[in-house]
């Protein structure tokens, strides 16, 4: 059980990537809101990680830091990705604090984000936003963002809750466990849920981002879905497997098939196998395995790819330039994993 809001720091982690129209307007709602709701606590410690901004952002968080105080940022020599962001602001964090990962666009409340921090300070380790709508998404994307967190919970060897992003609020347990991790692809909701402890789910309206356009595109979402799916679920492999026994048992039948209709000279619709009527089917099978063996090769070459990049032990992300002044206490292992230029 955690102890009293005014014996506890809280850490707001704002990733951030091109935000330079929200981020003042994001700061001033979270300062409004936590000095409203929770008095006797300290003002919340501002994480910002600049992963790579092109525009900016790098600039009005420089000017946050002035004029607020109690700000840090970490800036990225290049976008290494939000799921990178969000470890390196676990991994930077001072000890002994709560994390509030939140996204720097408006579409995590901070009121929201408050009661994530409570439910910490009762006693739970992890207190998650489950989102019970989407605003100014359309519809085809919230049909693909309900289909993919069913099927990410289908296909995964643990439960990782359905509709649930990164807006989330760890204990210091929590963080000093996830800062640990070194993989190279990260998908941090699953590794909050492999991580198990006490959780708990907060439904929330998630609204429309402030201004601007996002940073996760087409080609993003379905990277992270990858991350996701590849991460955490060895059944792509094991259907590769079945599809191939069940394949291979089906070219053992056909061929037993055609040997009998071959050797008994039997007909099929009025014509003989010995009279070779079938050229264009031939063709039309022997394209469609080597299609699908081709398939079965990709599923078994992404895992080996993502293997391959395991091994090569390079940094998550490379923080180049620091902003602020942040008494951050690394894990160890981060300290060896990751670089700081």
């Amino acid at each position: 059980m955690l102890k009293s809001a005014g014996e506890i720091r809280v850490v707001i982690l704002l990733p951030v990537h091109n935000e330079e129209m929200n981020l003042l307007r994001v700061v001033a709602d979270i300062d409004t809101n936590f000095q409203a709701s929770i008095p006797n606590m300290a003002p919340p410690l501002l994480l910002f990680v600049d992963d790579g901004s092109l525009d900016t952002s790098r600039l009005v968080i420089q000017q946050l830091i002035t004029q607020r105080g109690s700000a840090c940022c970490l800036g990225f020599s290049r976008n290494f990705g939000h799921q990178a962001a969000v470890m390196a602001g676990l991994a930077y964090t001072p000890e002994n604090c709560i994390v509030l990962v939140m996204d720097a666009d408006g579409q995590d409340p901070s009121i929201v984000g408050i009661e994530l921090v409570r439910r910490v300070l009762e006693g739970v380790d992890i207190a998650y936003g489950v989102r019970k709508k989407r605003e100014g998404s359309s519809l085809i994307k919230r049909i693909a963002y309900w289909n993919f967190y069913r099927i990410l919970s289908w296909l995964s060897m643990i439960e990782i809750p359905l509709d649930a992003g990164d807006f989330c609020a760890y204990s210091p347990r929590a963080v000093k466990i996830l800062a640990t991790m070194k993989e190279q692809h990260p998908y941090v909701r699953g590794l909050r849920a492999w991580v198990g402890l006490t959780q708990i789910g907060v439904p929330y309206n998630r609204p429309d981002r402030y201004a601007g356009e996002t940073s996760y595109n087409f080609r993003r979402l379905i990277k992270l879905a990858f991350d996701g799916i590849i991460s955490f679920s060895l059944k792509p492999l094991r259907l590769a497997m079945v599809v191939g026994f069940t394949t291979f048992l089906l070219c053992i039948l056909l061929g037993f098939s055609y040997l009998i209709f071959y050797t008994f000279d039997l007909h099929i619709a009025g014509a003989s196998v010995r009279q070779v009527p079938g050229f264009t089917t031939l063709i039309l099978v022997v394209l469609a395995f080597s299609g699908l063996q081709m398939m079965m090769l990709g599923v078994i070459g992404e895992y080996l790819g993502r293997v391959f990049e395991q091994t090569k032990g390079r940094p998550l992300f490379i923080v180049a330039e620091t902003l602020g002044s942040l008494n951050h206490q690394a894990t160890h292992e981060h300290r060896q994993s990751n670089y700081s230029a």
